[in-house]
């Protein structure tokens, strides 16, 4: 039963929506002939969407299980991502090495949410910055969502707020943390933060 649940919620449309990206491309700078590290690959639909969306970038998509990435259906831009299995919480990227660190629905279910904050900030180049998409903790489907994902996924799903995101970037280091979230129509439970590792 879980693994057909799973199976129907992972072909839903809104998985392979690149909606979520084009808000945060709308209102938030993206480097755009840079690289961007993307944590928490997926199904591949989002990261093959942006490197649509983002043709001169260098884009380099990280994964503890590639498993869940449905190759036959993605359509890359010019230049293919860089898959990578490996640990969030240890990057094996050099430290400075990056322009953006960006996480789309995926850091509600990952495990020492300090540590990967600080693994975020150490692979940024001064001045690089870190995009977060996932689900509003204030928002009423934050519970219904949570118990979802326990049942389904991981027992560590937990919908962060503003707050709790915004201590975390803080902690880590980062500055000029901005929140935008999508009031008129569509996905009004998801929040973006958008924050930068300083310059100097």
């Amino acid at each position: 039963m879980k693994a057909f649940l799973r199976k129907a919620l992972d072909s839903a449309p809104m998985m392979k929506s690149g909606s979520a990206y084009d808000f945060a491309l709308e209102h938030f700078p993206f480097p755009e002939s840079g690289t961007i590290l993307d944590l928490g690959t997926g199904n591949g639909h989002g990261v093959a969407y942006l490197s649509r969306r983002l043709p001169e970038a260098s884009i380099v998509t990280l994964d503890l299980n590639m498993g869940c990435v449905r190759w036959s259906e993605l359509e890359f831009g010019p230049s293919r991502p860089f898959f990578v299995q490996a640990d969030v919480t240890n990057i094996p990227i050099a430290s400075g090495s990056v322009d953006m660190v960006e996480m789309v629905m995926t850091f509600h279910c990952l495990p020492k949410p300090e540590r990967v904050m600080a693994e975020a900030f150490r692979v940024l180049k001064p001045g690089g910055s870190i995009l977060i998409a996932d689900v509003d903790g204030r928002h009423w489907m934050a519970k219904p969502f949570e118990w979802v994902e326990h049942w389904l996924v991981s027992p560590l799903t937990h919908a962060y707020t503003e707050d709790e995101f915004r201590a975390l970037l803080s902690g880590a280091g980062f500055r000029n943390i901005r929140a935008r979230r999508r009031e008129k129509s569509g996905m009004k439970f998801m929040m973006w933060l958008f924050a930068e590792k300083p310059a100097d």
